[in-house]
């Protein structure tokens, strides 16, 4: 009842919070567009209605037929919710030191198990229904953390003893087809086996008490969530969810006259009120009186009873508002004054530059013979493509001949590894022999190759560990807003070449299954990124173009007037004067390719997991810095290397070790190839961060909360790192490209 009362909410009854607009026109637009949403979320609730409906008149849906966790409806009552820290198991995450471990905020309400990165925290990091679920009791190991605790003379300490052991549980999916066994025989006792099991979330405590108290209530709640209660109940939650969409500006922080608007920089707190409640409540009116003055909203500054010479101007103690004790301040016109200040002082650094340089970008022209050059059937970069086609092809047709049987495991495995580092040596082989002097579209094509290697051998171990060991009922619970067709999809239907090409253009390199999906392609987000990408490609162009390009060919004078010689002095020069250029390069070329470049094909594809990197610019130390910059990277790292380097038997320290080994030889293997020059500085320069990563990560230690490791983090990238690498690569190329021209004479060159 309450929730088809709540589904018939008179829309047009509520308030809509609009700002006031001078401009008719706007008002009229902005009301436009506010009634459009208002017109889809009728759409929304009216297929709610629907679908509600439905299950009303069907008494028992499928899955309750399945599951039967619960019987008698009237008391399947919503379990006890629990809030409290448990220690969380990071199974997408690569620590350098210490454990996996992490401890987080864990909230059990209403059938949902979410957890929070503090209790502070203003939304969920993951939230998971339990509905399908249950929870399993992991055991316990020794907490060797805890120096209280002895095992010395074969001394064990008690099980129930307060701190000696941590206490381990997960919650995994359970298998639709052993419950289907357990109604067919007609036993309890039949359930999955333990290695078939994937949790999908895994705590653990030093409490044994507390452990039971959760797995108990946990239990609770995943047989809760088996009845046609909780059914109608998250389909009612999730229409009041949509609906909360369009009023979420109510809850944003008002200004005060005169001052900027606040700067939200989190999305603020929906308040939602439930179904049928008014605001203000009908017992707060006896607090409201009515004025019988007419004129009690007006105010006459001449009157002295109406305002006083002795009005008090100081009523309270304060502190002065950039006091360390003042609360909390809105900086925005500060901020506003200190990009102001930014921007002029480069602009003059530019027009300085193009008074001494002249106008660089005028000089550059795009000969599309850089693309198609002989003698490799005269377009080696459309050849090189070309092939990369034909490599995605032969791993669907590998991979079709597996599902069918037609080819063993072991040779089918092999054919998959040579045709995935097929992929990544022909293309390098086309750049290094065919397209030499042409770096640009040497680059973009072996970028390409590494990212379509990456992806051919995920999509080998996944489709591996599918049709192996057939883990899809367990993980495929992981992945939320999937669409109908995701939902269900289970291997080998997923074995066709329209899904291994939405793989090849989707913005990951890890394959799976089903991936979160957006409801609809939006054309202005679109059209909006395009743009965007125009601007910000156009503004990178000139930086590369009017400034470091002259630095560069000073560079080079310099170095020839020097007999060829790079000294510590025009080191030292050249170091100061491109580290502010290359910093703004670096930052626009990150804003341009893990932004709007991937966030065009997400849109395109309706990808919905768009967390290409995550907030690296507050990394404190090094390690953090590499783990959230890249995340398509990062999980394909712990996925496909990390992880099974483990499971090897090697320790963590080797496997970290070969990740950053792998990932060193990769980024140089970007940067030498198309600018055909064996060199190793991209190599050095990433694997001496290693002691970085150690001295950034005992002062985060040390130190919790400093600014230190992130200093330390944005000086060795920005204003030493990428600024010497860029000198010491143009050193080596300039120095190439002589020797190459040089017209020896007598052992001397003559040019």
């Amino acid at each position: 009842a309450n929730s088809t009362q709540f589904l018939h909410l008179p829309v047009r009854g509520r308030k809509i919070f609009m700002p006031e607009m001078e401009n008719g026109k706007d008002k009229a637009k902005s009301e436009a567009e506010v009634q459009k949403r208002i017109d889809d979320l009728k759409a929304e609730i009216a297929a709610a209605t629907n679908e509600l409906n439905l299950l009303q008149k069907d008494g028992t849906t499928k899955t309750e037929v399945t599951f039967a966790a619960v019987e008698d409806e009237e008391e399947s009552l919503p379990p006890p919710g629990k809030r409290g820290y448990l220690m969380k198991w990071q199974d997408r995450a690569i620590r350098w030191a210490g454990s996996r471990w992490e401890k987080r905020f864990v909230c059990l309400e209403r059938g949902r198990l979410s957890y929070y990165l503090n209790h502070e925290d203003p939304s969920p990091r993951y939230v998971l229904t339990l509905r399908g679920c249950a929870v399993r009791d992991d055991g316990c190991k020794l907490n060797r953390q805890n120096s209280s605790i002895s095992t010395k003379g074969g001394k064990v300490p008690s099980v129930d003893e307060p701190g000696a052991y941590f206490h381990v549980f997960s919650v995994y999916q359970r298998s639709p087809a052993t419950e289907e066994k357990k109604v067919e025989k007609d036993d309890d006792s039949v359930d999955e086996d333990d290695d078939d099991i994937i949790p999908l979330l895994r705590f653990s405590t030093t409490s044994l008490a507390e452990k039971e108290q959760w797995m108990s209530l946990i239990a609770e709640s995943c047989a809760y969530c088996q009845s046609r209660k909780f059914f109608l109940e998250d389909a009612s939650a999730s229409v009041q969810r949509s609906l909360s969409k369009i009023f979420a500006e109510d809850s944003l922080p008002k200004q005060s006259k005169g001052t900027l608007p606040r700067l939200i920089l989190e999305t603020p707190k929906m308040q939602r009120n439930p179904s049928g409640s008014t605001t203000p409540n009908k017992r707060n009116k006896k607090f409201l009186r009515v004025s019988l003055k007419k004129n009690a909203a007006n105010t006459n500054p001449l009157s002295v009873a109406a305002y006083p010479p002795s009005k008090p101007m100081h009523r309270a103690a304060g502190p002065s508002y950039l006091s360390d004790d003042a609360p909390i301040q809105n900086y925005r016109g500060l901020l506003n004054l200190m990009v102001i200040v930014l921007v002029v002082a480069n602009f003059r650094l530019v027009i300085d530059n193009i008074v001494q340089h002249g106008f660089f970008l005028s000089n550059i022209k795009i000969d599309m013979a850089e693309f198609t050059h002989a003698p490799l059937a005269d377009a080696p970069f459309y050849c090189g493509f070309g092939l990369l086609q034909v490599f995605i092809i032969s791993s669907y047709l590998i991979e079709k001949m597996l599902s069918r049987k037609t080819l063993g495991e072991t040779i089918g495995f092999m054919l998959h590894m040579v045709n995935a580092n097929a992929a990544l040596f022909v293309p390098m082989a086309i750049v290094w022999f065919f397209m030499e002097g042409r770096p640009l579209p040497g680059s973009f094509l072996l970028l390409h190759s590494v990212i379509t290697w990456m992806k051919l051998l995920s999509y080998l171990h996944a489709n591996s560990d599918y049709r192996t060991r057939d883990p899809m009922q367990s993980t495929v619970a992981l992945v939320k807003d999937q669409d109908e067709f995701g939902a269900q999809l289970s291997y080998p239907s997923n074995i066709t070449l329209s899904n291994i090409y939405y793989f090849w253009f989707a913005p990951t390199l890890t394959y799976q299954i089903a991936f979160p999906r957006s409801a609809r392609v939006r054309p202005t987000k679109v059209a909006t990124l395009i743009i965007r990408i125009i601007v910000v490609a156009c503004f990178l162009a000139f930086l590369v173009g009017q400034i470091i390009a002259p630095s560069l060919d000073s560079l080079a004078r310099d170095t020839a007037e020097n007999e060829g010689l790079f000294t510590p002095h025009i080191a030292a020069h050249y170091l100061t004067k491109l580290s502010l250029a290359s910093t703004y390069a670096w930052l626009l070329f990150f804003y341009l390719f893990f932004h709007l470049y991937l966030n065009l094909f997400a849109e395109i594809l309706r990808f919905g997991d768009r967390v290409f990197y995550r907030d690296w610019w507050n990394a404190s130390e090094v390690a953090s810095y590499w783990r959230l910059w890249n995340t398509p990277v990062h999980y394909w790292l712990v996925r496909h290397v990390y992880f099974p380097c483990l499971r090897n038997g090697m320790s963590k320290s080797m496997s970290n070790f070969i990740v950053f080994f792998i990932s060193a030889v990769m980024h140089e293997v970007l940067v030498s190839v198309p600018f055909h020059m064996i060199g190793y500085w991209s190599f050095l320069g990433m694997m001496g961060q290693i002691p970085l990563v150690a001295i950034t990560k005992y002062i985060d230690k040390k130190i919790p909360g400093s600014s230190i490791g992130n200093a330390m983090f944005w000086l060795s990238f920005c204003i030493v790192g990428q600024p010497m690498a860029i000198l010491l690569y143009c050193v080596d190329y300039f120095t190439m490209k002589n020797s190459a021209s040089c017209e020896m004479v007598d052992g001397v060159c003559s040019s």
